[in-house]
């Protein structure tokens, strides 16, 4: 629709008076030259009233700057234009008057068409300008994204530890699964690191648990925020942290563990201005065809822990092929 041609404006005020949805139509010094029904029981401002005045004066928060770019635009192009409530959620500011059905939305939700219109009579050039009442529609838009904010509130509140927003055990060993599964099954690359805080108890004993709960979370933290989007981190219980690296060779993954052990090691937490350092420990294993399961896999790199913790701590060991465990190197 690129033009719309009557004979009379007088028709057009007939045509649209009883409309179930707001027309208006303005005059090349944006006055008002028609204003129906809709209109005039939403804004409480009849015809007569507002018949030849500035839309502007009438309506000071009106979008001005915006609004009479749109009109000279469709004036120029002579073609009509839309906005959604979506992209604008209203042009008019009329008060939602069904607010014990929707009392969250203040204001009416509209759809506007802004249309050219010629007065073949006159040859004068007008804008109509339709809105439409799109509340219910936002009403149940904003109630459909309430629910599903709800319900990704209940999947990370059973998914993700309170303490640490990193995933939980429940989670992270069902994610092991399904990439040991999924390594098994293409033959790609996956590496599990299993590492815990060293002396955590220590740490506890001496700040107390909720010295210990800082700890916990700056440690979740500063490697979360080193890890990729396709890696998953998640605190396994107490101070043991599970760290799954998909399409990741050893050489890689103990890359990585170095680095971590490395950055909590210099890291520093605060707790009631007293400094907290702490250092972890770390055992890895990569995916080989003769693991029979994730659990597994999951075992042989809490046995490469074990043997850091043995050796030192603040170290990192990998599970071998032939089931040895040694210390691991960066080089």
């Amino acid at each position: 629709m690129n033009r719309i041609e009557i004979n009379n404006i007088d028709t057009l005020r007939n045509i649209i008076q009883h409309l179930n949805i707001g027309v208006a139509a303005l005059d090349e010094e944006n006055r008002v030259v028609a204003w129906n029904l809709f209109l005039a029981e939403h804004s409480n401002i009849t015809a007569k009233a507002i018949m030849g005045r500035d839309i502007f004066e009438v309506f000071p928060d009106l979008p001005r700057p915006w609004m009479e770019l749109k009109l000279r635009s469709v004036r120029l192009i002579k073609n009509y234009s839309f906005v959604s409530w979506t992209r604008r959620p209203y042009l008019f500011r009329f008060k939602n008057k069904d607010m014990m059905q929707n009392p969250h939305i203040e204001y009416m939700h509209q759809d506007c068409t802004f249309i050219p219109v010629t007065d073949t009579d006159t040859g004068h050039n007008y804008v109509c300008i339709t809105i439409t009442d799109m509340t219910e529609s936002a009403a149940s838009h904003f109630e459909l994204a309430e629910i599903r904010d709800i319900n990704k509130t209940l999947e990370q509140m059973t998914s993700h530890d309170g303490l640490t927003a990193l995933y939980n055990k429940a989670y992270i060993e069902n994610q092991a699964n399904l990439e040991f599964n999924r390594a098994k099954r293409y033959n790609t690359p996956f590496s599990i690191v299993f590492f815990d805080i060293d002396h955590f108890k220590k740490v506890n004993d001496t700040y107390g648990h909720l010295g210990g709960d800082e700890v916990l979370k700056d440690i979740s933290r500063l490697i979360d925020n080193r890890l990729r989007e396709t890696d998953f981190l998640g605190r396994y219980g107490g101070e043991e942290f599970l760290l799954l690296l998909p399409e990741t060779k050893e050489a890689q993954a103990i890359l990585l563990a170095e680095r971590m052990r490395q950055a909590v090691e210099e890291a520093v937490t605060w707790f009631e201005d007293r400094e907290i350092r702490v250092t972890i420990s770390l055992g890895l294993v990569e995916f080989r065809p003769d693991i029979k399961s994730h659990l597994q896999m999951i075992h042989e790199a809490d046995i490469a822990l074990y043997h850091s913790k043995a050796n030192g701590r603040n170290t990192v060991s990998r599970y071998g092929e032939d089931g040895s465990v040694s210390a691991a190197s960066a080089s």
